[in-house]
């Protein structure tokens, strides 16, 4: 809980710098994406928040194979202004799942920190982008101890190991 409370801290901080920041631009974007990664919550959509172009802040929701995945997170992003903007992602949510089929007793969702970065490539004219993403999870120590049980347990054959890493497309429309 003291985790839950000091991340939800440093997000409303975040909120708040952006709010502060807002009112000092006049250039505000929203998008609306649509795809498959951490930041959609699984396969979702995000709603991005830019008060200025250097910062977005977001909000994930889908599903992640065993439940609804969500995350809130905020992008810095390095060439707002190019064609194709590098960003530096940090969020708090969904980032890792466990489903085995016929042993539901090991399935979990993980929530926690993840970092990682994207390319936002801006397509035409008309303000939306395609969104590609890599991302480190910081998965719970529950979490993983869970993972090395079905590991450990003769009864399941493994289809999947977890990745250190993962990937994120999506595409989002300026509204």
């Amino acid at each position: 809980m003291k985790r839950l409370s000091k991340n939800a801290c440093i997000i409303l901080v975040l909120l708040f710098i952006g709010n502060h920041l807002c009112a000092q631009s006049g250039e505000q974007k929203v998008y609306l994406g649509l795809g498959i990664g951490f930041d959609y919550g699984g396969i979702g959509g995000k709603l991005e928040y830019l008060p200025i172009k250097q910062l977005g802040l977001f909000g994930g929701l889908g599903y992640n194979l065993l439940s609804a995945g969500w995350n809130v997170g905020a992008t810095y992003k390095i060439l707002p202004n190019k064609r194709v903007s590098p960003n530096l992602i940090a969020f708090y949510g969904y980032n890792g799942v466990t489903r085995v089929i016929g042993a539901s007793k090991y399935d979990m969702v993980s929530y926690g920190m993840t970092i990682g970065g994207n390319l936002d490539i801006m397509l035409g004219k008309s303000g939306n982008k395609l969104s590609v993403g890599l991302f480190i999870p910081f998965r719970s120590e529950k979490f993983m101890d869970n993972y090395d049980a079905i590991k450990a347990d003769s009864n399941i054959e493994m289809q999947n190991d977890l990745l250190p890493v993962a990937i994120s497309v999506g595409f989002n429309f300026v509204l």
